[in-house]
């Protein structure tokens, strides 16, 4: 009989992403003061270390009839480190990465939301306990999931209402017309509490295409808590100083994400990826 199939036995989720979002890129001193307090500690647990290197600056100067590149002399540093496990594959099952002005926490062998919470919380406050963000606070904070489904039986059969919910508000009705391949985005503001000072930008895109010409379907959930007062210090990041703690958000956005996956899939899925209570 034909079904889509969960990405796993146990739940669909490919992957899922914890970010922090500063103001702007961090110092390069910082950050390898930082790397190198955490890079032992984790040297275990993260075997695969890759530090990112600054480009050097480059101007354009004018030399007669030709155009000359010259190095500014401005100093470089490291733009940011990449701390990473495997799985039994050698693909990837775990990523902490600081670049530009993202930290950002991959989950690649997801289990459930407590072990993910718990070890994200973990990671960030490792890291920014050894860092100085005064000059480029937190900004926002996001949590991103990454579901997917594969078709199981003949292409003739694939339809979305076998694993979507036809009427749903996240879902435009000419999905369940497109056979194995069409897509669906939007993306949408709600307050993140009763106050509504701090926002959630919602982008979500639902989308179906071959892989190794099988019809899958890809959820891709990213909710951005953009925070009315940026954060300085990591107290007032984890602590409701001056706002919801990072904590108490990631909860909420984890708990809108499992409100669109109940709108958006059928019973029977819901059911096989516990999320029918």
């Amino acid at each position: 009989m034909s079904a889509y199939l969960p990405y796993s036995d146990k739940h669909s989720i490919q992957e899922a992403v914890v970010a922090v979002h500063f103001r702007a890129g961090l110092d390069p001193q910082g950050l390898d003061a930082a790397y190198r307090v955490v890079q032992p500690e984790w040297a275990t647990e993260f075997p695969r270390v890759n530090l990112i290197q600054q480009p050097p600056d480059i101007k354009i100067g004018e030399g007669g009839a030709s155009f000359v590149l010259q190095e500014s002399g401005s100093r470089h540093g490291i733009a940011g480190f990449e701390f990473s496990r495997v799985k039994a594959d050698a693909s990837p099952a775990r990523v902490v990465r600081l670049i530009g002005n993202m930290l950002t926490i991959h989950f690649l062998d997801y289990n459930d939301w407590k072990t993910t919470l718990y070890a994200s919380m973990k990671y960030i406050r490792a890291v920014l306990s050894h860092l100085s963000f005064h000059d480029s606070p937190v900004m926002a904070c996001s949590l991103k999931y990454i579901d997917r489904y594969t078709f199981d039986g003949p292409l003739q059969d694939c339809s979305a209402r076998m694993l979507l919910r036809r009427g749903s508000d996240y879902l435009a009705t000419r999905c369940f017309d497109g056979g194995p391949v069409w897509h669906c985005n939007s993306g949408w503001f709600e307050p993140l509490g009763d106050d509504g000072d701090d926002r959630v930008l919602n982008q979500l895109n639902v989308a179906s295409t071959q892989v190794d010409q099988v019809p899958t379907v890809t959820i891709d959930h990213n909710a951005i808590c953009h925070l009315k007062t940026p954060r300085q210090t990591i107290d007032s990041l984890f602590n409701d100083l001056v706002g919801p703690g990072m904590e108490d958000v990631l909860r909420k956005m984890h708990d809108e994400n499992v409100s669109i996956l109940k709108a958006l899939l059928v019973p029977e899925m819901l059911e096989r990826i516990g999320l029918d209570i």
